[in-house]
């Protein structure tokens, strides 16, 4: 039971440490209605492929144990202008996630949804299995949220902050 208790509390961990700090000025993304419509409009098939095999890759990485792998994948949205091309982790930054993914155990996963809104609103929702269910104990799963974004036609994989 403390086993279980301690890998919910790094879950949580992951989840705080994945948010960006709320005094950095953040840029905000007013769109109309109809920006909106055209960039989810004008998404094809291979937008949903491009975006799931980013987060497969990531996940099998984690899997692996080959979290420095992983950790390069992510990108964060430039704090100054988020329409700048998207910013990878600082060492420091790649680090804690590093850290984090160390201790949760990721056994199996599963994208369960994938949201378009816009270039930089997206959302995919990932449940991460850390123990399977054995007899009357339930499975520890966790969800995870990840913020792909579309920079000129490319997608680039960020974590979701609490912000978004």
């Amino acid at each position: 039971m403390k086993h279980l208790i301690f890998v919910f509390v790094l879950a949580a961990l992951f989840n705080l440490l994945s948010c960006q700090s709320v005094d950095k000025k953040q840029a905000v993304v007013d769109l109309s209605e109809e920006q909106f419509n055209d960039f989810v409009s004008g998404l094809v098939r291979e937008d949903t492929l491009a975006v799931e095999n980013l987060v497969d890759k990531f996940m099998t990485c984690v899997q692996n144990k080959q979290y420095e792998q992983a950790v390069s994948m992510l990108y964060k949205l430039d704090p100054e202008d988020a329409w700048n091309e998207p910013l990878q982790l600082s060492n420091e930054e790649m680090s804690n996630v590093v850290c984090m993914l160390k201790q949760i155990p990721v056994l199996s996963y599963r994208i369960n949804n994938i949201k378009f809104k816009t270039a930089l609103m997206n959302e995919v929702k990932c449940t991460i299995v850390m123990r399977e269910a054995d007899g009357t104990v339930p499975e520890a799963a966790n969800k995870w949220y990840f913020k792909p974004v579309n920079y000129l036609g490319g997608w680039r994989l960020c974590l979701m902050d609490s912000n978004s």
